[in-house]
């Protein structure tokens, strides 16, 4: 429905005769009838209409089978999405889902991203960003590594090379890393599979080792100063194509919730 007035259609149809220069409608009393002039017209009308229907359709279908493109760290990816999305396909089983780990920060546009789940400030020019989940580093180890000594700092520890943040902790925790035994991952997603394999002590934010702490793999140990982060959904500004919007939804809502749930 237009909600438009007979009189303001009456109106409109009276401006374009006289911008056209012809008669569209003959007038009998309340009948109208076309001119051929009129009948002329409303077969383009019609025409142009269809075409324009057709085109709309046509996007429609695009839509349903253009997939999503995320963009995340590998270490989210794997963690924490991954063991999730099973969840999102049974409520939309028709939308596919390519997810890209990287951990350099893309441009959306110029990569193609629909979505990215980053941390840092939330500030990132020419997108959006809403908050999804606060976190915090932690410390964690195997219960079988932690059981063979109560000093922390008489067990091994994975640690990336030369990393001026795991410096500050240490720092602030009067601990020398020089006196460690370390062994060097320099990738976050190995070096879990390596703290999981008893390897050594690892930093971690709790959320990539939510589901190895539930189940006891893994045991979060007690390290002061530790910092907490926020990892952010980023997508770009404007209107949302409703395979976003419903990737998103499902994203913030808490396992198990249905996407509108609070």
């Amino acid at each position: 429905m237009l909600n438009v007035t007979h009189a303001a259609i009456g109106q409109a149809v009276r401006g374009l005769e006289a911008e056209l220069g012809t008669t569209l409608l003959r007038r009998y009393g309340r009948d109208l009838t076309l001119t051929e002039d009129g009948e002329r017209l409303a077969r383009a009308l019609h025409d142009g209409f269809g075409t324009i229907a057709a085109g709309v359709e046509a996007l429609r279908r695009v839509e349903k089978r253009r997939g999503l493109r995320v963009t995340t760290t590998p270490n989210f990816a794997q963690s924490v999405l991954l063991p999730r999305l099973g969840e999102f396909w049974r409520r939309h089983p028709d939308v596919a889902v390519s997810i890209t780990p990287d951990y350099a920060v893309s441009d959306l546009t110029r990569d193609g991203y629909d979505v990215a789940i980053r941390t840092g400030q939330g500030s990132w020019p020419r997108t959006v960003a809403e908050p999804l989940v606060r976190t915090r580093y932690i410390l964690v180890g195997t219960p079988e590594l932690l059981a063979r000594d109560s000093d922390i700092t008489r067990l091994p520890w994975l640690l990336a090379p030369d990393d001026p943040q795991e410096a500050l902790w240490f720092q602030g925790a009067g601990i020398d890393p020089a006196t460690l035994t370390v062994n060097g991952i320099d990738n976050p997603t190995l070096a879990v599979s390596a703290a999981l394999a008893g390897y050594g002590l690892l930093f971690s934010a709790d959320a990539v080792v939510a589901s190895d702490l539930a189940a006891g793999r893994l045991v979060e140990v007690p390290f002061p100063g530790l910092p907490e982060l926020t990892y952010w959904v980023v997508t770009l500004p404007g209107p949302r194509r409703p395979a976003v919007d419903a990737f998103v939804s499902w994203l913030r809502a808490k396992p198990g919730e249905s996407e509108k749930g609070g």
